[in-house]
């Protein structure tokens, strides 16, 4: 009898966990694409034209806003596209956040 329950508590967890993979359709985040690298995209939620051409490390010591390194593999993104993204797994709390892109979408307005 116990091992019954033990079966039907591990299908329960297998299913939940199961449905946590698929894509939420609300966005983690959105913003600009700041910096492109080979290994991924900064998004910054605030840009200023002035900023724009400037490498992170030129306004990190006075960028105030949320601001995240996604890794994607691909190369489809430029500096300056309205994004909104869905990260997969976890958000690494650094400044700026890193996270692996599950999605990124461009905004066209």
């Amino acid at each position: 009898m116990n091992f019954l329950k033990i079966v039907m508590i591990a299908a329960v967890v297998f299913t939940l966990l199961g449905c946590q993979g698929k894509l939420s359709t609300e966005p983690t985040g959105q913003g600009y694409i700041f910096e492109v690298s080979d290994s991924g995209v900064l998004v910054l939620d605030n840009i200023k034209d002035t900023d724009l051409g400037k490498k992170w490390r030129d306004i990190s010591g006075s960028y105030s806003g949320n601001a995240i390194w996604l890794k994607t593999s691909t190369s489809k993104h430029s500096v300056g596209q309205k994004v909104r993204y869905w990260v997969d797994g976890g958000i690494n709390e650094s400044f700026p956040t890193q996270a692996s892109a599950k999605k990124i979408e461009i905004i066209n307005d």
